[in-house]
């Protein structure tokens, strides 16, 4: 399954419309930044070990990590958190509204406000995936919209084949090789560390590690 989702940042005056694709395959998914060229992985191995790849799809390159190995400090523990964008803790924070539709449209409205925050959140829960959200404190306000939804098995799979195809280092390696003018580059600009996506709690943080784009 692959899922595309608009997001909307919008800071008083300020507003920036960004992509996020999100792709299933079995235990791998993968959110793509379309507009970074940036790919990120996550497999789930044995005992519930999270393995993360980053892929930087212009160069057709890859770091891997080790399954349950720390990147910054904090291990991937959250397997829905990345398979649905939205992690279970978050849910079970808001308030259940309704429930619309029926079927694969079957979705659950979710609400919270807290203060000046407010957080809505649109499930599709057959399909378990997020046809919207929204975070707003005051001026500020992101928003993510899902676009279209596609089961094309044929199309998911050249989308994971062909990212297994690219040149892969092991991010343990990656001090040890000096002479690779991209890993140097990448390491200079901060690209490889952890990625983030995903949601927010009700004070804004993105939950489980990420940050906000």
């Amino acid at each position: 399954m692959t899922a595309s989702y608009q997001i909307t940042a919008t800071d008083g005056n300020k507003h920036h419309t960004s992509e996020l694709v999100l792709w299933r395959n079995g235990k791998t998914v993968a959110h793509q930044y379309p507009q970074t060229h940036i790919t990120e992985s996550w497999y789930l191995a044995k005992n519930q070990l999270i393995k993360p790849t980053r892929f930087f799809d212009n160069e057709q390159r890859a770091i891997e990590y080790q399954p349950g190995e720390k990147v910054h400090g904090k291990a991937e523990s959250d397997w829905n958190y990345r398979y649905k964008l939205i992690s279970d803790t978050l849910l079970s924070q808001l308030n259940v509204q309704q429930e619309t539709g029926a079927g694969c449209e079957q979705t659950r409205i979710y609400t919270k406000s807290m203060g000046d925050t407010k957080i809505e959140v649109r499930y599709l829960t057959q399909q378990n995936l997020v046809s919207y959200y929204s975070w707003q404190k005051g001026s500020t306000q992101e928003v993510w919209t899902l676009q279209n939804v596609t089961s094309d098995t044929r199309k998911i799979n050249i989308f994971f084949d062909r990212r297994a195809a690219y040149q892969s280092t092991d991010f343990a390696d990656i001090g040890d090789d000096h002479s690779d003018a991209f890993l140097t580059k990448m390491v200079t600009l901060g690209f490889i560390e952890k990625g983030a996506s995903g949601f927010y709690d009700d004070k804004g943080h993105a939950l489980d590690g990420g940050h906000q784009h």
